[in-house]
């Protein structure tokens, strides 16, 4: 078995994740494998969610599931451009019809999310979905993938070998990230946009395509203006693997780090985000340049909604509908898609520096309105 770098307490994890955690430490090819904060059994497959591997010439393209390609962007606008709080009364509505006109296949379910936060100094635009139904059609490109390989070793495996994998399987596999990467930057920038029309940000509103849902921002840089209000970009991407350079990294709920670049890591619909960076160190390099991608779940998705039910008091629920209000549906409860993703669902995230020593707090915001659980 390979030696299991542990990025957590690992007396914390829960035994049927531990469990296939150790199985794929005894998988041929695997030569490190590391378990981050966040780590959760996974049902469909065999590893878990939370963990990074590495491998030099064999590659297991199945183990990021339908969802290749998912990632965190966020936006930031310096509160010297900001104008006034953001009203969900007035606009929450608003937004929410927005941004189901801002890509063709919408945010996703789960825990994928559109949020607007804060810190003391900046308001940021944070998006995390993925590839939706084109990283879908990649998987099962890789199912087929790995069936070829076993046809042709002569046994049923699990992996393939990377001479196996033609020039054009690799341009596909970096356009579906690439997709997903667009997809989030469209996203954040729309937002933004959607901000300066409703009078949130100082900006030269006059020269605003009406049409901005329907353009796509592409070529937008990471760095510039925006209709004369001054932003930055940054995204990072937790669930994919990179098949360029010697070792090939496999990351599955795990977020990749780069130097001198901030990563956003969601806590909870209720508690906002950790922005990070890496500390360039050996551990780091240990880390396989990468960390948790969230704070993780610390109750099912199921269990979560029991808890809500037969846990919580009910002044305590009465508190979350008085914060989030704006989400609470004709009948005064809220949709369990956002239930799910409470606080109490999750993680303490104090574990993420404690257990992370490669990485560097940058700041922690607060959220301010969260859409999420969008299907189109």
């Amino acid at each position: 078995m390979n030696t299991i770098g542990f990025y957590c307490d690992p007396n914390s994890i829960e035994q049927n994740a531990l469990d296939q955690l150790h199985a794929y430490a005894q998988k041929p090819y695997v030569e490190t494998i590391c378990a981050f904060t966040d780590i959760h059994f996974c049902q469909e497959k065999a590893l878990p969610v939370g963990v990074a591997f590495q491998t030099t010439d064999h590659i297991y393209p199945l183990i990021t599931g339908k969802d290749i390609g998912c990632g965190v962007m966020y936006l930031k606008v310096d509160k010297a451009h900001w104008l006034r709080p953001f009203d969900k009364k007035e606009h929450y509505s608003a937004l929410n019809f927005a941004h189901q006109q801002m890509t063709d296949d919408g945010l996703g379910g789960g825990n994928h999310f559109l949020s607007i936060e804060e810190d003391d100094s900046a308001v940021y635009i944070i998006c995390h979905t993925g590839t939706r139904d084109r990283g879908i059609a990649l998987y099962q490109h890789c199912i087929q993938l790995t069936r070829d390989y076993s046809l042709a070793c002569g046994n049923q495996v699990d992996f393939v070998h990377k001479d196996f994998l033609t020039a054009d399987f690799k341009e596909y596999y970096e356009s579906i990230l690439n997709f997903g990467y667009q997809r989030r930057k469209n996203f954040c920038l729309k937002t933004l946009i959607f901000l300066q029309n409703a009078n949130y940000v100082r900006c030269h509103k006059s020269e605003i395509d009406r049409r901005y849902l329907q353009v796509n921002f592409k070529d937008a840089e990471h760095g510039s203006k925006l209709y004369g209000t001054p932003y930055l970009l940054e995204d990072s991407i937790h669930n994919h693997i990179r098949l360029d350079g010697p070792r090939v990294l496999h990351r599955k709920g795990s977020t990749e780090l780069e130097k001198g670049k901030t990563v956003v890591i969601p806590l909870s619909m209720s508690r906002g985000s950790l922005l990070v960076r890496a500390v360039p160190s050996d551990s780091e390099r240990e880390a396989l340049s990468s960390c948790a991608h969230g704070a993780g779940r610390r109750l099912s998705r199921f269990e979560a909604m029991k808890h809500w039910k037969t846990v919580l008091k009910d002044k305590e629920r009465k508190a979350y509908k008085s914060r989030f209000s704006e989400l609470l549906g004709k009948n005064g409860e809220f949709p369990s898609g956002y239930i799910q993703e409470f606080d109490f669902a999750y993680k303490n995230s104090t574990d993420i520096l404690k257990y992370h020593p490669h990485l560097k707090k940058v700041t922690q915001t607060t959220p301010v309105v969260t859409i999420k659980y969008s299907e189109i």
